[in-house]
């Protein structure tokens, strides 16, 4: 784990307004969209700008590979209450050994905070996550101000092993911050009526065109995405994995 020592986290992001299908093919009249009383359910960007101080804390260099996970699992004997796609892309009851190094996939929210607990450790918050990804001087990318594909995990080609792309490292040493696999964050909301999380980073798959999924590829720092939370069955998947943090008061 690698040290972050806390202070004020400028939050400046946006967001799409993303209704997943409720819009027509690309290069359809845009009168063919599903329309919503609280906006265009599909090119509408809004933004957020506030600052939150949060204290000092260590984050995972990397992101919990497969191998982490299944090392979890010989402790515990964990298995969630509906495993429907849990570890989907294990194919049985252990990791196949060529991923033990690539990040784990197909675990909900609840199955990263078992293991994170598991650990003695717990998900960041959005705010613990933009400071360890961005540092302090508002950079875009992990490494500066500007893209270069060298260093972050390309799109289309599936998840890489933690720790590929040490060019790509944020200022706090951290790994894979965009690109690779989305990353669960402790950021939940829950109205009464539905719940979402906030994740992060972006991920290797990008379904350039489709009306059904969000923008993949590696993100931004200056962007975030809400993704609601339905159930087991729906949350796993193939681009969303997780990191975790502990409390700088807290041995490592």
């Amino acid at each position: 784990m690698t040290l972050v020592r806390g202070g004020p986290v400028h939050m400046a992001l946006s967001h799409e307004r993303r209704e997943c299908g409720c819009a027509p093919d690309p290069g359809s009249p845009p009168d063919q969209a599903v329309r919503w009383a609280w906006g265009d359910p599909f090119h509408e960007t809004l933004t957020h700008d506030y600052t939150v101080t949060v204290g000092p804390y260590w984050i995972d260099e990397s992101l919990v590979t497969n191998g982490d996970f299944q090392r979890f699992l010989d402790a515990t004997g964990y298995r969630p209450a509906d495993p429907t796609r849990f570890l989907h892309h294990w194919g049985g009851g252990r990791c196949p050994a060529s991923l033990l190094e690539h990040p784990v996939v197909y675990v909900d929210l609840e199955d990263a905070r078992a293991y994170a607990r598991w650990a003695g450790k717990r998900l960041p918050t959005e705010p613990e996550w933009q400071l360890a990804a961005q540092g302090d001087d508002g950079r875009i990318w992990p490494w500066g101000d500007a893209f270069d594909p060298a260093r972050c995990t390309p799109t289309g080609t599936g998840t890489t092993p933690v720790r590929s792309y040490p060019s790509g490292r944020s200022p706090s040493g951290c790994y894979d911050m965009t690109g690779n696999v989305w990353q669960w964050t402790e950021s939940e909301t829950d109205d009464g009526h539905t719940r979402s999380c906030i994740i992060r980073g972006g991920s290797w798959f990008d379904a350039a065109g489709s009306i059904w999924y969000i923008h993949g590829g590696p993100q931004p720092l200056n962007t975030h995405t809400r993704f609601l939370l339905l159930y087991p069955g729906m949350d796993r998947c193939a681009t969303i994995g997780f990191r975790c943090v502990r409390d700088a008061m807290e041995r490592r």
